[in-house]
């Protein structure tokens, strides 16, 4: 027997692991591989196949002119590294980055060919650091890795809905040393925080402080600028062919020197990409190695951030190249837009525009190895006039239609975005929880793996597009997993009892509503701080709000709904959003200090809104700046506050009157609160868009009602006592601390909420003739109270527990309905040490006596 599965089951009871155990089955049958010309099934003969393929992949295609590669190059501006970021990246690698490197790496990962993951590495670092150390630098002064060390093990994973037989339709795991990744890794830290400065934020892919997000809601708005006026426009979605496994070495280290690197860094790259090795294992049987002359390596830290420095020279020579005609806003061009090798183009003059970026990436492939497959690279004309090859009988064979960006579908019409992405999600996850209905999982395990395997995939959707789900959409999937939870019954616990919060009576399953509410309001930290990272489509939703400043959009009120702003789908999505979750939050937004004085449809005087330039460009923008000492300044106050030369009384005049006929209260001494704004608004307009807690954080305001959701009033007369909200937190709180076990926690959690059948309530069922107690003498009504603590046995059982807890513990545990029920032990004389031990003691007895 197992003896750590045994203990992990007592200790842990339903964990997620168990579902991910049963639906993980794996089956080694054999599939017919095509190869040397015939169908075969030997497991030898099958990885001779994906040897000769990926050695075939991993040869260089190209053996580019490095005349031909420097004048590309240098018909490009681009940016260069300043003198400090590349004194940085040249200097040699520390002690301490490299264990920083190592503390980084997550446990559970597989080793590299030489079978030493990075727990075994962090285990002995004190006796390795200096070893290690005297190696690195002997690498780096020798230029040379053993052939050993820089070996790398592919493995393979099919790809969903693919063809078995093919070698193209399984994906490459690649698994490199340890110490490789710590190398690669310390590097890679370096870099990826000078790198912001050299690639150009169309690229969004692996950068940091830059996010998918943003691609996608720049299309939608490019959509949305391009059909207002009726432009011809295209999008075209480029399909790459293995990006990554292509990247020709001798062009990459042509835009490290184009981008200023030092030789200090380009030596440690081309160190490690100096004839590295690797093996592909099948079926257990592992190849020789073989060479690989291209590609960044998978599995290697640095691998990403190269790859983004490979392929800026091609987004830079589109940009750069006045024949290719972008779709332009009244202050920028918008060309082209990168998630690694994920590539859109925004075009217009089509016909002559797509004949230059097809020239140009013919160049680029030339030299680079770069290759695009233009029968599966996909047109999506933007409005009725736009230059569609399918139609216009083109010599180009693009496909024409909806385009698939990022995992989204994405169509011209944005009302068609929620049908066709969230109606098929919709439907595999009805299948999905069918599937797993059957599964021996928990309650908590069921919520669990609604956390694992569905909320990640509708939280993606949420994040990418901006547009609600109907109503419908939402009541279908809380349906689904209601019933996923109940087992296909009548539940007991009401769903939305279950989202609560654990201290307020829940188990904290997904409300997705609060989930979309959340994802939305992200964009409005955004809009908030538009400077804290640059996004191309905030200039674009700002063009659309006019004179309004897109950060006071927040703090402006519904009226907001007769604006032109609130035409841009994105921008009324999100507002949308944000007043739903200041409803759920019950925070009233109204004029406060936050509001912005000028173009604002709350101060609108005849629907003619304030503006006055001279005072803007003094400082004066917010209601806070008219006051002093909460009361309105005077107009001496005011000018010579701000310095505004030449005040016109009149203005002042006009200004006081429309908005103190807005707050009358203005017209007095205001009280320190009378302004200020709730305590939801002031908390998001602090949160910088760089937090990555920020949807979690959201989520929690949402979802705390500061109330509890037990049934309290019927525990309080059962115990003839009046019990306040602070005391039931603590219970619910208690429930989960007192043992990881959920097994444990589940049966003090269903006792709260008195979940258990008794003969009375089959009796008001209609499933009993009598709703008089069975298991005693006494007579009487089979309560939820008789049947846990005053029936006869019931009542001897807590007597016993409860003497022999007493005698364990050396200290008098009260035979009480409030200990052996609720779980109450504030009245007890136990040290805080004893208390969960106590509790869990509690719960296995009940476990003892319901089973």
């Amino acid at each position: 027997m197992n003896i750590k599965s045994v203990m992990s089951g007592i200790v842990w009871g339903s964990s997620p692991r168990i579902f991910l155990k049963l639906t993980s089955q794996f089956w080694c049958s054999q599939v017919n591989f095509k190869g040397f010309g015939k169908y075969t099934q030997s497991p030898q003969e099958i990885n001779q196949i994906f040897y000769n393929y990926y050695q075939s992949l991993y040869s260089a295609a190209a053996n580019p002119n490095m005349e031909d590669i420097h004048n590309f190059l240098n018909n490009l501006n681009m940016p260069k590294l300043t003198s400090n970021y590349r004194d940085i990246l040249d200097a040699p690698l520390t002690m301490k980055e490299l264990q920083c490197a190592l503390d980084s790496m997550p446990a559970g990962k597989a080793p590299g060919p030489d079978g030493f993951p990075a727990e075994f590495l962090k285990h002995f670092w004190s006796m390795l650091a200096p070893l290690f150390f005297r190696t690195v630098t002997e690498i780096k002064n020798n230029g040379y890795i053993s052939p050993h060390m820089n070996t790398a093990a592919i493995k393979l994973l099919l790809k969903p809905d693919k063809d078995p037989t093919l070698p193209s339709s399984y994906r490459p795991l690649s698994l490199i040393n340890t110490d490789i990744k710590i190398i690669s890794k310390a590097l890679a830290s370096r870099l990826e925080k000078i790198i912001p400065s050299i690639i150009h934020s169309d690229q969004t892919g692996f950068i940091n402080g830059r996010h998918s997000t943003n691609n996608i809601r720049r299309l939608l708005n490019l959509i949305s600028l391009t059909q207002c006026h009726n432009k011809e426009a295209i999008v075209v979605s480029l399909d790459t062919e293995k990006a990554f496994d292509k990247v020709n070495w001798s062009f990459l280290f042509a835009v490290l020197h184009k981008f200023g690197f030092g030789e200090s860094f380009i030596q440690w790259v081309s160190t490690l990409y100096n004839s590295p090795k690797a093996t592909v294992t099948t079926n257990g049987i592992t190849s020789q190695s073989f060479n690989l002359q291209r590609g960044t390596r998978q599995g290697c830290p640095l691998s990403p951030l190269l790859f983004a420095i490979f392929i800026e020279p091609l987004a830079t020579a589109v940009r750069q190249n006045t024949d290719i005609k972008g779709i332009r806003s009244l202050e920028s061009e918008h060309k082209i837009n990168l998630y690694a090798d994920d590539i859109l183009l925004y075009l217009q003059e089509p016909k002559t525009s797509v004949k230059e970026v097809f020239n140009l990436i013919t160049t680029f492939s030339h030299l680079s190895d770069y290759s695009i497959n233009w029968s599966k690279s996909i047109i999506l004309p933007l409005t009725d006039k736009s230059w569609n090859p399918a139609v216009q009988n083109s010599h180009y064979s693009f496909p024409t239609g909806n385009i698939r960006y990022l995992g989204i579908n994405i169509s011209s019409k944005l009302s068609e975005l929620v049908h066709l992405n969230f109606t098929p999600l919709l439907d595999k996850v009805c299948d999905d929880l069918r599937r797993w209905n059957n599964l021996p999982i928990s309650l908590l395990g069921q919520i669990a793996t609604v956390k694992m395997k569905i909320l990640p995939k509708i939280n993606y959707l949420f994040s990418m597009i901006p547009f609600k789900p109907t109503s419908k959409w939402f009541q279908s999937l809380d349906s689904a997993i209601g019933k996923f939870y109940s087992k296909n019954k009548k539940a007991k616990i009401s769903l939305t009892t279950l989202q609560k919060n654990k201290s307020e009576g829940g188990l904290e399953a997904p409300n997705f509503i609060y989930y979309y509410l959340s994802n939305q309001i992200q964009y409005l930290t955004k809009w908030i701080h538009p400077h804290e990272e640059y996004n191309s489509w905030l200039e674009l939703e700002q063009l659309d709000c006019n004179q309004i400043k897109i950060s006071d959009l927040p703090c402006i009120t519904s009226a907001l709904k007769h604006h032109s702003c609130f035409k841009n789908p994105m921008i009324a999505s999100t507002l949308s959003a944000w007043w739903k979750a200041l409803e759920i939050t019950g925070s009233q937004l109204k004029p406060s200090i936050l509001s912005p004085i000028w173009h604002n449809p709350d101060f609108a005087n005849n629907k003619i809104a304030l503006y006055f330039s001279t005072w803007a460009e003094r400082g004066v923008t917010h209601l806070h700046h008219l006051l002093d000492d909460n009361t309105f300044r005077t107009h001496i106050n005011l000018f010579q506050t701000f310095e505004i030369r030449n005040g016109n009384f009149l203005q002042y005049l006009q200004v006081k009157k429309t908005i103190t006929s807005r707050i009358p209260s203005l017209q007095t001494t205001l009280q320190p609160t009378d302004l200020q704004p709730p305590e939801f608004v002031e908390y998001i307009v602090k949160l910088s868009p760089r937090n990555k807690k920020n949807l979690s954080k959201m989520y929690s305001l949402l979802s705390k009602t500061h109330s509890i959701h037990l049934p309290t009033q019927k525990w309080e007369k059962d115990v003839s006592k009046s019990l306040d909200s602070d005391f039931w937190t603590q219970i619910c709180e208690n429930t989960f601390k007192m043992t990881k076990n959920t097994n444990l926690q589940l049966i003090q959690f269903k006792v709260l909420h008195r979940t258990h059948i008794t003969q009375y309530k089959l009796y008001k069922m209609g499933f009993s003739r009598s709703d008089t107690c069975t298991q005693c003498t006494q007579n009487m009504t089979d309560t939820y109270f008789h049947a846990l603590w005053l029936c006869t046995p019931v009542y001897q059982f807590w007597v016993t527990i409860t003497q022999k807890l007493s005698n364990i513990l050396d200290c008098g545990i009260p035979h009480s309905p409030n200990v052996c029920l609720i779980g109450d032990l504030t009245q007890t004389a136990l040290p805080d040490i004893h208390i969960q031990p106590t509790l869990a003691a509690i719960a296995i007895a009940k476990k003892n006596y319901f089973s």
